[in-house]
């Protein structure tokens, strides 16, 4: 057996990650999809103020384009929460959740919020003003923040869902 298919305490995971490097994993992955979006958030308010551009007229997609991420956002957004339940099952019912299944469950709700984000900033670029696009990119980046990678689901159990004594409800 090689050292990646060697099961940890924890037990084996679909793609071979220990606890520690999943959450390694999980926190550049989650960085990384932070800084993209608010880096060019920035560049756009600052490149878009007025302070190194020069006024736009109206863009007739300026009112249209905002509901484009809107809608992106009511549907794909809870079917990640949905999808990362589902892959988070074990936990539910007192079990912790293999590292690769983890990284995955958390990669679809990051991944979700990001491309939201983004399809925002995009209509910023193409209409040529901040509002109303930019509020969803900002609604993004603060669900976003919440969502930080903990790995407690990795390597806490919640209780065992048959002793109502030692059960305890996941927050």
């Amino acid at each position: 057996m090689t050292d990646a298919q060697t099961p940890d305490r924890w037990g084996s995971a679909p793609l071979g990650f220990s606890p520690s490097t999943a959450l390694r994993l999980a926190w550049l992955c989650w960085c990384v999809l932070l800084v993209i979006p608010f880096f060019l958030a920035l560049w756009l308010i600052w490149h878009l103020s007025g302070g190194a551009a020069a006024p736009h007229p109206p863009h007739p997609l300026r009112d249209r384009w905002f509901l484009g991420p809107m809608i992106y956002l009511i549907l794909v957004v809870p079917v990640s929460l949905f999808w990362r339940g589902r892959v988070f099952k074990p936990y539910w019912s007192g079990r912790t959740v293999p590292p690769g299944k983890y990284l995955l469950g958390m990669l679809a709700i990051w991944l979700a919020l990001d491309l939201g984000g983004l399809l925002s900033l995009l209509g910023c670029v193409v209409t040529g003003s901040l509002l109303p696009n930019l509020l969803p990119a900002l609604l993004t980046l603060m669900f976003f923040l919440t969502t930080w990678p903990s790995g407690r689901a990795m390597v806490r159990t919640v209780g065992h869902h048959t002793d109502p004594q030692v059960y305890e409800e996941p927050r």
